[in-house]
């Protein structure tokens, strides 16, 4: 007998062990809006869990460590912060570890990621014109329809019957070109053309008028399609001018002087939906050349109530005897406070495992966050700051998932912070010589990627052509055949 219940709480250790990991991960990938949504829900599902009121909060204060204590200074980066206090009861635990905020602190809201979107700045100005309702509601339309990069891709008749169909004002085609015009005499310069031809005329029709312009504006008139085949000498005769005016305005007043994407200089609307609120914070005391790093607590504190801590000191104090109504009661008790005591043990580790990751991270990336310039980021793996905590990789994959940290200079990913080494470098480093190289190129010559990947190598970065191709394309620098057209 004494065997098999053995075995039996050997399982339910098991069991809880492993609803406790399972939990765990459940919160390390959630942000702290999920989060409070995720521990509402926890507070109507269990019975045994509430969250304190603020008089009770008010009345544990001498529980609470103040701001420094909760924050690390990074000279110990990688040590426990707020250690256990020596109390059995697991109520509001993890608040020693999360909450750093005082009644005179600064409450930091969602942070956007990004600033105003292109559709609102142009809304912005159309409010500062002289439009009646049916023009207003027409242009709105319009800049609605926008792409990201800035065009309008719909025609003017179906976007009249929008207008007609969703807005009710009867409106025609041409009311809807009269009205393209308006969006399209805003800034920046070239928004809502129906292509990259309307778009750089738009462009040159806000120039200084002056020969060039003239020049520029009859090429892409007139000539767009050779311009597109680089046939330069057709234009030249074409036009009766010489080639070299006719490089020199394709160079100086097309090429450089125009952007075909006028919308690129703005946010995406998918981008500005997003905002998140920093999780961390990282201070720098420039005096003691310290670095402080907060963990934000957005997240009420919990606790078992009041009624089902004494009921359940009750059941564990009555003896054996006890009626089938009491003893389901008892069970019930039981099972509400186990499940409520393993929650905030739960959140408690959530927020020690995510103050750790962050501490880990800041220690080993020291130098950018005391200068803020990514060439100072050095390589880093997860496996790295998992072996650093103790903790299994794919834990700090979670902690680090949708997690945002709050430095001098802006919001910051903690993604961001990984990436692979390259020869005892970060990736930024290889990014940063490989556009020095191009600038420095001799632009009637310039490098090919073969090219490039040699120089590199001397360099000491052991690369392949492809993997140079990549960053070259995720630093937006063309192929060498394009660079060496665009500075003829």
């Amino acid at each position: 007998m004494a065997k098999q219940e053995l075995s039996l709480e050997q399982k339910q250790t098991q069991r809880l062990a492993l609803e406790q990991q399972r939990m765990l991960g459940q919160m390390l990938e959630k942000n702290d809006a999920e989060m409070t949504e995720f521990i509402d829900n926890k507070v109507n599902e269990i019975q045994a869990l509430e969250k304190k009121t603020d008089e009770e909060d008010e009345m544990g204060g001498n529980n609470e460590p103040d701001r420094d204590s909760r924050a690390a200074n990074n000279d110990n980066a990688g040590d426990t912060v707020g250690a256990d206090n020596g109390d059995d009861d697991t109520m509001a635990w993890y608040r020693y570890f999360a909450n750093n905020r005082s009644t005179d602190d600064e409450y930091h809201g969602p942070t956007a990621v990004s600033e105003k979107t292109m559709q609102e700045v142009l809304l912005d100005q159309l409010r500062e014109m002289e439009l009646d309702e049916t023009q207003h509601i027409i242009a709105q339309t319009i800049v609605g329809n926008l792409e990201d990069n800035g065009y309008l891709r719909r025609s003017a008749a179906e976007i009249a019957d929008d207008v007609t169909f969703n807005d009710g004002y009867y409106v025609d085609a041409g009311q809807v070109e009269e009205m393209i015009k308006v969006v399209q005499s805003l800034d920046p310069a070239g928004i809502a053309a129906r292509d990259v031809r309307e778009c750089i005329l738009l462009q040159l029709q806000r120039k200084d008028r002056n020969e060039q312009i003239e020049i520029a504006t009859t090429i892409i008139d007139k000539y767009f399609a050779e311009l597109a085949a680089m046939r330069l000498d057709t234009i030249a005769h074409k036009m009766n001018l010489d080639k070299a005016t006719v490089e020199n305005v394709v160079k100086h007043y097309i090429r450089r002087g125009i952007n075909p994407y006028p919308g690129n200089a703005f946010t995406s609307r998918a981008d500005t939906i997003q905002q998140v609120t920093p999780d961390f914070d990282v201070e720098l005391d420039e005096e003691n050349e310290r670095l402080i790093v907060t963990l934000r607590n957005n997240i009420p504190a919990l606790q078992i109530s009041e009624s089902y801590s004494l009921l359940n000191s009750r059941y564990k104090q009555a003896g054996s005897e006890l009626s089938v109504k009491e003893a389901k009661e008892k069970k019930q008790i039981q099972d509400a406070y186990q499940r409520a005591s393993m929650f905030i043990e739960v959140l408690k580790q959530r927020q020690e495992t995510l103050f750790n990751t962050m501490n880990a991270i800041v220690k080993c990336q020291r130098d950018y966050f005391m200068s803020g310039d990514e060439r100072d980021l050095k390589p880093l793996g997860q496996q790295q700051i998992a072996d650093m905590i103790g903790k299994d990789v794919s834990v700090v994959s979670r902690a680090v998932s949708n997690k945002y940290v709050q430095l001098p200079w802006g919001v910051k990913s903690l993604r961001s912070f990984f990436s692979e080494g390259i020869n005892g470098a970060s990736r930024h480093e290889v990014y940063d010589d490989l556009k020095k190289l191009v600038d420095g190129e001799d632009k009637a010559h310039p490098l090919s990627d073969d090219a490039l990947c040699e120089r590199l190598k001397a360099m000491g970065y052991q690369l392949e052509r492809r993997t140079v191709a990549k960053y070259r394309d995720q630093l937006d620098i063309p192929s060498s055949t394009i660079r060496r057209k665009m500075n003829k």
